[in-house]
C-alpha cells in the first residue's frame, strides 16, 4: 500500500521494512535485598575478679568493705534469729559456784572441777524440767572462771516454754533447784557446792 493510499484510507503508514518492529527499552534489574548482618558474638560478662581488678584501688577497697560488712550483718542477724525466743518461750541465766578450793584446778584464771567435782567443766549439761518432770530445755556450762576462792561456771538456757507452774533447774547430777516462771525469767539462778 502506498503512502498516498494510506492517507486516503486514514491508516498510518507502514513502517519501513528494515526498522525494528518493537522498540527495545532497557529494563532495570529487580532490586536485591541487602544481606542480613552477621549475628553479634554472644556477650560474656567479665568475672567479678576481673571487674574488681580493673577498678582503682580506692574503689575496689570500698566495694570490698561494703561486701564484707553485708556478710557480717547477715551472719549477725542469723545468729540473733537462732537465739531469739518466740513469744511462748523465755530465757534464763545462772551459775554454779564451786566453793571448795580443793575441788577445782586453777588454770591461770579459768578453772575446772577436780577431786570429786570432775563433772563440772565447760560443756556440762544444764536441764530445765517442767512441773511434770519433762525436760523442756537444755544447754551447757561455759568455761569456769576463778572468782575469789571459788570456781564459777555460768549458763544461759534459751527456749524454755512458758506456762508451767514450777520448773526444776539441774546441773549435771548435782541436785536441782525449784523455781517459778517469774524467778526463771529474772535469771541469775545460783547453785553453790562445797561451801
Amino acid at each position: 500500500m502506498s503512502d498516498a493510499a494510506s492517507e486516503a484510507t486514514g491508516q498510518a503508514p507502514a513502517p519501513p521494512v528494515d526498522a525494528p518492529a518493537v522498540s527495545e527499552v532497557a529494563v532495570p534489574d529487580p532490586p536485591t535485598t541487602p544481606p542480613l548482618p552477621a549475628p553479634a558474638p554472644p556477650q560474656t560478662r567479665p568475672s567479678l575478679a576481673t571487674r574488681i581488678g580493673g577498678m582503682r584501688p580506692a574503689t575496689a577497697l570500698a566495694v570490698g568493705a561494703v561486701a564484707g560488712a553485708a556478710l557480717v550483718a547477715l551472719a549477725w542477724v542469723g545468729t540473733t534469729i537462732d537465739f531469739a525466743d518466740d513469744p511462748d518461750t523465755f530465757t534464763t541465766t545462772g551459775g554454779i559456784f564451786l566453793m571448795d578450793p580443793e575441788g577445782f584446778t586453777d588454770d591461770g584464771g579459768s578453772c575446772t572441777g577436780d577431786d570429786g567435782y570432775d563433772d563440772l567443766d565447760v560443756g556440762t549439761e544444764v536441764t530445765i524440767s517442767d512441773a511434770s518432770g519433762t525436760v523442756v530445755a537444755a544447754d551447757s556450762l561455759t568455761t569456769g572462771e576463778v572468782v575469789g576462792t571459788s570456781c564459777l561456771f555460768k549458763f544461759t538456757v534459751h527456749g524454755i516454754p512458758a506456762g508451767s507452774k514450777l520448773y526444776r533447774v539441774e546441773v549435771s547430777h548435782r541436785g536441782d533447784l525449784t523455781k517459778t516462771e517469774a524467778e526463771l525469767r529474772k535469771g541469775d539462778i545460783a547453785f553453790t557446792l562445797g561451801g
